[in-house]
């Protein structure tokens, strides 16, 4: 137009001179063809020739002024150009030309030019100079929008919304410009951004009208209606949107809230066509969406896809997580998974956020543990449960829950004091207590804290309800009172078995004919031992493992009544059998064969002994015994051969004074008196307090006189007076006074009175059995190096009558230290030396766990043979047994015979034995990576021995390795949760935070990442 207007004008203007207006023209013409050059090429984009014309311009007229629109023009070429001195170019000519009619333009022409160039900044800096007076409608409709937008793009939203405001239609034709549903769509999203939703929602409806923005606006409004929380309108809006073609943008975003919507009416069937819509291909989704969806599936009875959505929501730390976990637990119910339900249970009732999901959470977990058998579990998780929610409408089924889950549980003294806590007891309650009173006290009798146990069995003999329990409360009594060898007391107990039950009736009643009998028999009053032992006998066949102990005592009987033939009969059933105590029954036969005058078979019994049995605790008697029958026989060269064998043979045995002293007769009824002397004299020096002193005195003092040195007799008078003063003499009350401190278990005070006796009376015949109070006493103070060093003096000098117990002792503390060795070697002796069932049974217990942690397995498998082979005679050892067999078959490789042995252990016992092997079990299956089996096994730990805390807790990281292993992270994870939270094993809760540490910090997905491998 201008270009236009300035040819019309030199038009007008050609009326002068013809000459001079002709040259003029000419020369107006040629140089004026650059400048229409330029404007052309400026329209057409070609910024680099068209500043080339007007460069050619300017120089041909040479004017400033009348080249003002070619300057311009050139510093807006270079501008696009993108020149580095274009801007200071048209800063310039504003300068330069103030009233110039471009000047107006070059503040709105850099404006523009940086908007293009998306520099916000800069465009608004040029743009808010620009004259708006001057501009057409045209360029203030651009400049508004384009300063609005650049300033939106600053986020200065204030001013952004100022200009679309400005620059927005209200919906009529004509008000609209290209700029002006941009401007409505803008200005509605900050009005949404800054909550007001009605200014918003106007806006974006009239910004859809336009086709650019009918795709975008449906989501931003659908949102608007959301969070004025119009479901309905969400619903009509957002279906009417995604029934749109083409699609609408967000499609997906407004499935969600669409869904939600219908989610918030309780419509779950439609929520979930429009969650699925949303969630389709979404490898992750938000934590409250993914609850939702997971509730959705859930309340829609799709459990599956609500466990698989509600678990990964589940270990947040927050109400969401609660919540899910709460309703992952309902899922896992309706799949009939209970232990994985318990796991969410429990993870939502420590996340107390909510305290009704904390309570319906407890209430659920405490129910499925008790339909699981885990009896302790609901005991932790409702203990507390009255004081926490004492508003309860839960509290009457909390309690009878709570009750049942103690009175079944193995947990007996929280049960008792549960019970004794009640203000009102029914009858069936009181049956309870019987039955659990009974329960703990053959625990705390097998523990062998025997004045505890009968005290409380005591308690269960207040409520005699049930006869069974009853009697076996009796009998565990007289059990207790036999240990304690307190036989009168045991033969009362054993006795009230007898008037509460019958023959035939009750395994307690032959039970007890074998315990009083054992009674009577160690208070040596045999005429009433007998008829029990014989009633036991006949009332139990071989699979009995006290069946041949029994019949050995009967026969022990009739040979004290001197009864022989039944003895022999006896002995000889025993010697048929595979019996363990064969030896004894050889020995005892040929003790009776020898009264009987049958030398024959007396010999070939001892000598079955000696032969067959070397290693027995009777092949001393035999050999003595042997020699014993050559001395009444006259023959005494054979019977002194005999006892020099026992004496050279073993230096330790007991027998060692007796035969001593009856060599020493052989040899004087040889004739052989100085021979004779010196064994009597042996006899008097080495063993002054032994019983048989007296009497190797007295034939002393025969061979003496026969040789004619009976001078030589008063020195060893003497000395046997000053190994047996009286009672009353000075060193025996300052010992017994220091053995009372001792049995008083005073050891301290104890300790310093022993040394200072054994200071004072160093030859004193009570200082072999005072280094014992001594040596235990320092033992029993904490002092156990010192201890052990005199208890070693004590098993050296082989005098005391403590011995055995000293070698018990010192194997055991060998043992502790892992001394495993020299454990071997006291275990060793002391079977050997074994005094009783007992002592050989503690020994064989020792020798075989010694064997195990040395390796040898087949050691240890071979004395657990032995040990199964006796029955459970001696306290725990019978199940101490089952388990090291089943370990040492596990560490030798054989896992299918290790399952077998193991599980036998574990059905064998309740005691911390069957705890280990029901966990190996459940370890074995592990490794051979039978998960599902393994966790089983894990599961049932808690049936029988959760009171074991230590295998309590390495069952459930077994549990959790399992989990892993299966990929179930957040069974896994709550688990491991579980067991920070709740065990008392530092080592167990150490170990479970380090396996959680490598599952949160990603750094395995297999077992092997968390599972520490176990010998």
């Amino acid at each position: 137009m201008k270009i236009a207007y300035k040819i019309a004008l030199a038009s007008v203007l050609a009326g002068g001179s013809h000459v001079v207006a002709a040259q003029h023209t000419q020369i107006f013409t040629a140089k004026d063809k650059y400048f229409h050059e330029g404007l052309e090429l400026f329209d057409r984009a070609k910024y680099g020739a068209a500043q080339e014309a007007f460069r050619k311009y300017i120089e041909l007229i040479g004017d400033n002024a009348k080249t003002a629109d070619a300057q311009y023009y050139y510093a807006l070429s270079g501008l696009y150009l993108l020149h580095p001195d274009a801007e200071q170019l048209i800063l310039n000519f504003a300068k330069n030309y103030p009233a110039h009619p471009k000047t107006a333009l070059a503040n709105y022409e850099l404006g523009l030019y940086y908007f293009d160039q998306k520099d916000y900044k800069k465009s608004v800096e040029y743009l808010k100079l620009a004259p708006a007076h001057l501009l057409s409608i045209k360029q203030n409709k651009e400049l508004e929008f384009k300063l609005g937008y650049s300033y939106f793009a600053t986020k200065d939203f204030a001013n952004a919304k100022t200009y679309f405001d400005k620059n927005k239609t209200n919906g009529f034709r004509e008000d609209a410009h290209r700029f002006a549903y941009a401007s409505n769509y803008y200005a509605g999203y900050i009005s949404y951004r800054n909550g007001d939703y009605a200014a918003a929602k106007a806006d974006l409806k009239i910004a859809e009208q336009n086709e650019a923005y009918a795709q975008i606006v449906p989501y931003m409004i659908t949102e608007i209606l959301y969070k004025e929380n119009d479901v309905y309108e969400v619903i009509r809006y957002g279906e009417a949107s995604l029934a749109r073609t083409p699609k609408v943008q967000q499609a997906d975003e407004i499935a969600l809230l669409v869904g939600d919507a219908y989610y918030q009416r309780g419509d779950y069937k439609t929520a979930d066509k429009y969650f699925t819509q949303y969630a389709q291909g979404k490898k992750t989704l938000e934590p409250v969406v993914q609850y939702k969806i997971g509730y959705t599936n859930y309340k829609n009875g799709n459990y599956k896809d609500a466990i698989s959505n509600l678990k990964a929501v589940a270990l947040k730390k927050d109400a969401l997580g609660q919540s899910a976990a709460y309703y992952l637990g309902l899922s896992y119910l309706r799949e009939n998974n209970k232990q994985f339900a318990l796991t969410a249970f429990d993870q939502a009732r420590k996340n107390n956020h909510d305290k009704d999901i904390t309570e319906a959470s407890t209430l659920k977990y405490a129910q499925v543990n008790y339909e699981l058998g885990n009896f302790r579990e609901v005991i932790n998780s409702l203990s507390t449960f009255a004081n926490d929610y004492p508003n309860s409408d839960q509290l009457t089924v909390a309690d009878d829950l709570l009750s049942e889950a103690y009175f079944s549980s193995n947990n007996y003294p929280e049960a008792i004091r549960h019970i004794e806590s009640m203000p009102k007891k029914s009858w069936k309650i009181l049956q309870t207590y019987q039955r659990v009173t009974y329960l703990h006290g053959v625990n705390l009798f097998n523990e062998a804290k025997f004045p505890a146990a009968v005290a409380m069995l005591d308690k269960s003999l207040q409520y005699p309800y049930d006869k069974e329990v009853t009697a076996a409360s009796h009998f565990v009594k007289g059990e207790a009172y036999s240990v304690g060898q307190r036989y009168q007391d045991a033969i009362n107990s054993y006795a009230a078995v007898f008037r509460n039950t019958s023959a035939g009736k009750s395994d307690y009643y032959l039970k007890s004919r074998y315990g009083i009998g054992y009674a009577y028999y160690n208070t040596k009053q045999y005429d009433k031992a007998l008829p029990h032992f014989k009633a036991f006998v006949d009332g139990t066949n071989t699979s009995n493992p006290n069946h041949y102990d029994a019949m050995l005592r009967l026969a022990d009987l009739y040979y004290v009544s001197k009864n022989y033939s039944q003895a022999q009969q006896l002995y000889n059933k025993v010697i048929a059998s595979n019996s363990p105590d064969k030896d004894y029954a050889y020995f005892q036969r040929g003790v009776i064969a020898g009264i009987t005058g049958n030398k024959e078979q007396a010999e070939q019994s001892l000598k079955s002994v000696i032969n067959e049995f070397p290693s027995s605790r009777y092949a001393d008697d035999a050999l003595y015994q042997a020699a014993i029958l050559d001395f009444e026989a006259g023959n005494y060269a054979p019977a002194v051969q005999g006892f020099t064998t026992l004496i050279n043979a073993n230096t330790n045995s007991k027998l060692i004074p007796n035969a001593l002293h009856k060599r020493g007769q052989a040899y004087a009824n040889q004739g052989r008196h100085n021979e004779a002397i010196q064994d009597y004299k042996r006899v008097l020096d080495e063993y002054p307090t032994s019983k048989i002193a007296s009497g190797a005195l007295y034939s002393l003092q025969e061979s003496l006189a026969a040789q004619n040195r009976s001078e030589e007799f008063d020195a060893y008078l003497a000395k046997y007076k000053t190994n047996n003063p009286e009672s009353n003499a000075l060193e025996s009350i300052e010992f017994e006074a220091a053995k009372t401190l001792y049995f008083n278990e005073k050891y301290q005070q104890a300790a310093v009175k022993l040394e200072a006796y054994l200071t004072a009376y160093p030859k004193s015949p009570f200082v072999f059995d005072a280094r014992y109070f001594l040596a235990d006493s320092y033992l029993r103070n904490g002092e156990t190096q010192r201890g052990l060093q005199r208890m070693k003096e004590v098993v050296a000098e082989n005098k005391s009558e403590y011995l055995n117990r000293a070698i018990q002792r010192i194997a055991d503390l060998e043992f502790e230290t892992k001394n495993y060795s020299e454990a071997i070697k006291y275990y060793s002796r002391l079977r050997d030396v074994a005094a009783n069932r007992k002592e050989q049974q503690n020994a064989l217990t020792g020798l075989m766990m010694s064997y195990y942690n040395t390796n040898d397995y087949a050691g240890s498998k071979r004395i657990a043979a032995e040990l199964i082979s006796q029955g459970n005679a001696a306290l725990n050892a019978y199940n101490t047994a089952m388990l090291y067999r089943g370990k040492s078959t596990y560490a030798q490789g054989d896992m299918a015979q290790a399952l077998k042995e193991l599980r036998e252990a574990s059905a064998a016992a309740a005691d911390v034995h069957g705890a280990e092997a029901q966990y190996l079990v459940a370890e074995i299956l592990y490794k051979q990576k039978k998960y599902k089996e393994s966790l089983d096994e894990a599961f049932a730990f808690n049936n029988k021995f959760s009171n074991h805390d230590y295998w309590l807790g390495k069952t459930f990281l077994l549990i959790a390795d399992n989990y892993v292993a299966q990929n179930e992270l957040f069974q896994a994870k709550a688990t491991l949760n579980s067991i920070i939270e709740g065990s008392p094993v530092e080592e167990i809760v150490a170990e479970a935070k380090q396996k959680l540490e490598k599952l949160n910090g990603g750094s395995g997905t297999g077992a092997d990442s968390t599972r520490q491998e176990q010998k």
